[in-house]
């Protein structure tokens, strides 16, 4: 009987196991980005705002009369958004709708790192915050003068929030958030 036993467990050994094949995701192949200065002014409204910054010349950015803009990134299919908002005695206020987007943002995070950048000569003051989780936003921050200007900005990409495989896009795309907020100048 043991020897039965033994022999089917050896025939039951050489069986080969075939499991299904798991889905993949090609990697990005990311050139070293190419920066070049972009001045967003528009003359044509009666508040005309001044700022530039710097971008990946691999990016298209288009802005509207009110000097928001979404810069766009075809290769990764995704998009930084900027929105212009005029502080008029209302800083609580704003700053109060940002941390509410910040919170509802994070519900679906496991971790959030948040880092500031503060640059007094040209008073850019900046808080930069990432989500690490399958978030419809990884990326939110602001820029302000902190006495009329104000520039809420997010990522998004065009695809389900799936944070393992798009981790790579996203790290090259913080790089290119950052060096919009450290490259940022009020004109």
């Amino acid at each position: 009987m043991k020897k039965l036993f033994l022999l089917l467990l050896l025939i039951s050994a050489c069986e080969q196991v075939y499991l299904p094949k798991q889905k993949g995701f090609f990697v990005h192949q990311f050139s070293v980005p190419n920066y070049s200065n972009i001045i967003l002014s528009n003359r044509n409204i009666d508040n005309p705002c001044f700022y530039s910054f710097q971008v990946n010349k691999l990016s298209q950015v288009e802005f509207d009369e009110n000097c928001n803009s979404v810069i766009k990134y075809d290769l990764l299919k995704s998009e930084v958004f900027l929105t212009n908002i005029k502080i008029d005695n209302n800083l609580e206020l704003v700053s109060l709708d940002f941390n509410n987007r910040i919170i509802e943002n994070s519900l679906k995070s496991s971790v959030i790192k948040s880092s500031e950048f503060n640059d007094v000569n040209k008073k850019v003051y900046a808080k930069y915050f990432t989500f690490i989780g399958n978030n419809p936003s990884n990326t939110h921050f602001y820029i302000t003068d902190s006495i009329s200007n104000y520039i809420s900005g997010s990522l998004y990409f065009d695809s389900k929030p799936n944070y393992d495989s798009l981790f790579p896009s996203i790290q090259y795309m913080n790089n290119d958030i950052k060096k919009i907020i450290q490259t940022f100048k009020w004109n």
